[in-house]
Formats: C-alpha cells, structure tokens, sequence
C-alpha cells in the first residue's frame, strides 16, 4: 500500500450535502483517499443555495474535529451569513445581501432541525435564535488562506502585483476576473481557488480554479494535486448537469 500523503481540494459546496457525501465516497473508492494520512483542503461557501446547509456545516465541523491536519478555508457566503446574523451588517450593510443570496435557504435547513417550534414561533425567529453560536463561532475562525511549499489555497483568488502580505479580505473573498485574467506569478507558488462558477475546471500554470456547480445543477469537483496536471474528481449535481 502507497502511504505517501495526498492533498486534496473541493469547495463551494453550498449546502449540497447529498453531493458532498457523494464526491467523498468517490474519493474513496477511485482516489485511495485515507483522510488520517491525506489532508483534505475545503475552500469555503458551506452553506447558501442548496437545501442543507446545516448538514454541511456539521460535518465540516465533525471532519475538523477528527483530523486536524484538514483546512477549511472561509468564503464570502460565510462572511455574509456572519456579517448578517452577528455584526449588524456592518460589512455588507444590508441582511438581504445575504439572506437573497441562499440566505433563506441556510435558514430553512436550521429551522427544520427544530420541530418542536410551532408554526408560529418560526415565523417570528431570527436567525441568531436558532442558527448555533458554535457554528458560527467556527465559520468565523476560518482562514482566508493555508500556504504549503507548492501552493496558495484562497476562496477567490488574489490581487495581482501585490505580495501576500498586502492582500485584502475583500479579494481574497470576492475578486474575480482581475485574478482569474492574470497570468501573475504569485510568488511562485499556484493558487488554487472557487468561487467563480465554471462549466468544466480551469488550469493555468499559476492558478486551477473548481467551482463548477451553478446554484443546483452541474457538479462538484475536487482535485488531487499531484504535479503539474491535478487529477480531478466529479459528483454530478442531483439536479442535473449544468445548464445551457
């Protein structure tokens, strides 16, 4: 048996749980995947979209407990839904900015874990009444980057011509063709993100990006990164594939 470690990438898994479970049994059978000696890096958006963000986030959660050496990195859609439900929409300026953007469908999948509400009381909770203080507190003390010897995994991307150390939270969150057009260097190391919704994965010599589900349809990827060609791994959206 090869035990040499692997290191694996997927994100943007946007509360698709049934594909989440899917793509990791896919890992396991095709890719050898041994999650006690493989680290497994995630790069943000658990939760927005799909219909169950709170399993997601449970699992990412029970994943971080029980192999430590694994990264989760936080996405913009985890910055709104804090920004939204814990600091006033201070950043955004705005709860609809977040509850428009699967914000209501994150509430939904928490809501449905309380059946012993009434009709009523659920109608007149705020998300800061049954959303977690735990789950919250560990999507707030996710990082914006994990930096190996070979590679930068961020959310977004980052700002071409500026070093490491000067990126913003804004970028490393949101931004999106000034990175995915640059042919930077960053470095000298490859970045490796999400966030922006792609047909097929994207593999440039100095990014690979594998967000290639849009809302519910098209797949979800993640990559093995092994030498300059990943190895990409797919569960297909229950939805279906991606649209025309």
């Amino acid at each position: 048996m090869n035990n040499t470690p692997k290191l694996f990438f997927a994100t943007d898994f946007h509360g698709h749980y049934r594909e989440l479970m899917g793509l990791m049994q896919t890992l396991y059978v095709h890719a050898d995947f041994q999650p006690e000696r493989d680290t497994f890096v995630a790069g943000g958006d658990y939760a927005e979209g799909g219909p169950d963000s709170r399993q997601v986030i449970e699992w990412c959660m029970d994943m971080a407990a029980k192999h430590p050496h694994w990264v989760f990195l936080k996405g913009n859609h985890c910055d709104m839904l804090l920004d939204a439900v814990r600091h006033d929409s201070r950043i955004y300026h705005s709860f609809y900015q977040w509850w428009d953007q699967g914000g209501a469908a994150t509430a939904a999948s928490y809501l449905s874990a309380q059946p012993e509400r009434s009709d009523y009381e659920r109608a007149i909770m705020q998300p800061a009444d049954y959303l977690p203080a735990a789950h919250l507190d560990w999507l707030e003390a996710r990082p914006l980057i994990h930096e190996t010897d070979r590679y930068l995994f961020v959310h977004a991307g980052l700002r071409p011509g500026l070093p490491l150390a000067a990126q913003t939270q804004e970028d490393l969150l949101w931004i999106r063709e000034d990175f995915i057009q640059s042919d930077d260097a960053f470095g000298g190391k490859r970045v490796i993100a999400g966030h922006t919704a792609m047909k097929k994965p994207l593999v440039l010599p100095n990014k690979i990006m594998i967000d290639t589900m849009l809302h519910d349809r098209g797949q979800l990827t993640a990559a093995e990164l092994r030498g300059p060609v990943p190895v990409f791994y797919f569960q297909e959206a229950v939805a279906g594939p991606w649209p025309d």
